[in-house]
């Protein structure tokens, strides 16, 4: 239970200490604006100029947003809003569950407000068994040779029940996924069934520095590094004794959002008993998926499958010529273009949820679902989206619209999410769309 404590209540060393711990957990490592919007507010309160406390200061103050900044061209404030909530909501259910003093930030203010935190205690057992009625015995009866061991049999299956009763399971085990989640993923989500988790692996070129004489023979194509590009890398620090920089091709490189993507569909598979195979797209081949259980993470301008798989599909992730943007489209009709701030970050992007049929064997069968979307957000929010009981009951919802009591065997939904340095932060419904075939079988 959440109580609110009067401002006199909570000194201002009590406080910092509660945002210093909060800033330094690992929940908020990785998120640096995030850290910055919480310090900012938190100072400000702590300081007693909460009253100065606005989207506009947050945005110029807090997130170096220029003083032109206008909330109704720009929603960033309002998403990272969104997001802080989130990210401490996840801190104290995970990592400092038993947090005495919390920070709370509630929806529609940017104000922080500093909460106690009382547990519940736990309801006692014994208050939900009702007192024992005392009846007259019966007359006796004629005994029978069986009445022992029916007796005997009955007095041990009461004991057990009663066990399985005060150990709060009756012949039940629970079930770690959710219902909705096995409908939505179908039999990648059964006990040992195996699942391929493929990554897209974009072509790059990588920089390496080699001594004079000692460039490696095994590397089939070595070109000399551009001088603006070894100038940048010398102020890395990263030279190996002076020798001189070259570039070569690679595909062993993975982006960022696709790696958290593959993370969390493994660690779903993994958590249903599923036998997830981790692997990189050069090492999968289009045949390959035909009859198999595939997970496909990545996007068409980088990866040769994703881009063969939406070639015929409704919607796809397409480059708009005049914004000169990476957009979801059905190439007609609805385009879900980005959004930007006045630093030219993206603050709004798409991802894109396919899910295919590999087979043309009726329900049950094997599958493959395809995540992407702009940048390797997009995949990132996709696939949180589809493993979200909460999203998948929207996308449910959406479906009886059109008549559809269940998931169909092929379909696609777009997600919204909102960005920071090109991760994920959230991801929302926008459109789906379902298809009579699917592009796997053709």
């Amino acid at each position: 239970m959440l109580t609110t404590l009067p401002a006199r209540d909570v000194s201002p060393e009590e406080k910092r200490r509660v945002m210093e711990r909060v800033l330094g957990s690992q929940t908020f490592s990785r998120s640096d604006q995030l850290r910055r919007f919480l310090q900012y507010i938190c100072e400000k309160d702590i300081s007693g100029k909460a009253d100065e406390i606005n989207e506009y200061s947050i945005a110029v103050d807090a997130l170096g947003r220029a003083p032109d900044y206008s909330p109704s061209d720009d929603s960033s404030v309002r998403t990272r809003a969104h997001a802080l909530r989130q990210k401490l909501q996840e801190y104290y259910e995970v990592e400092d569950p038993d947090a005495e003093l919390r920070i709370e930030m509630p929806k529609g203010r940017y104000n922080p407000h500093f909460l106690s935190h009382t547990p519940a205690s736990p309801p006692r057992l014994a208050a939900t068994f009702p007192e024992p009625v005392l009846r007259p015995a019966p007359p006796p009866k004629p005994p029978r040779v069986w009445k022992p061991f029916l007796a005997g049999a009955l007095t041990a299956a009461l004991l057990l029940a009663a066990g399985l009763l005060v150990n709060g399971s009756f012949w039940r085990v629970d079930d770690p996924i959710a219902p909705i989640l096995r409908e939505a993923w179908g039999p990648m989500l059964n006990a040992g069934e195996k699942v391929e988790v493929c990554i897209a692996s974009p072509p790059a070129m990588l920089l390496h520095s080699y001594k004079d004489g000692q460039r490696p023979a095994y590397v089939a194509t070595l070109l000399p590094a551009p001088p603006e590009i070894s100038s940048w890398y010398e102020r890395l620090q990263m030279l190996d004794g002076g020798g001189d920089l070259y570039m070569h091709t690679t595909q062993d490189i993975f982006l960022f959002g696709d790696s958290i993507a593959s993370t969390s569909a493994v660690q779903l598979l993994s958590q249903s008993g599923a036998l997830p195979q981790l692997a990189p797209e050069s090492d999968l081949r289009a045949f390959a998926v035909r009859g198999w259980n595939v997970v496909l993470i990545g996007s068409p301008n980088y990866s040769p499958l994703v881009a063969r798989f939406l070639m015929n599909a409704p919607f796809s992730v397409r480059y708009d010529p005049v914004k000169r943007e990476e957009v979801v489209s059905d190439g007609a009709k609805r385009v879900f273009y980005p959004s930007r701030d006045a630093h030219g970050m993206l603050t709004k992007a798409y991802g894109l949820i396919t899910v295919l049929p590999s087979q043309a064997d009726g329900e049950g069968v094997a599958r493959t679902l395809i995540f992407s979307g702009i940048t390797s957000a997009g995949p990132q929010a996709a696939l949180e989206f589809f493993r979200s009981p909460e999203g998948l009951r929207v996308l449910k919802a959406k479906l009886r619209l059109d008549g559809l009591a269940k998931f169909p065997l092929a379909y696609q939904v777009v997600v919204r999410c909102g960005l920071d340095h090109n991760l994920a932060l959230n991801w929302e419904y926008e459109a789906h769309q379902v298809m009579k075939e699917s592009p796997l079988l053709h």
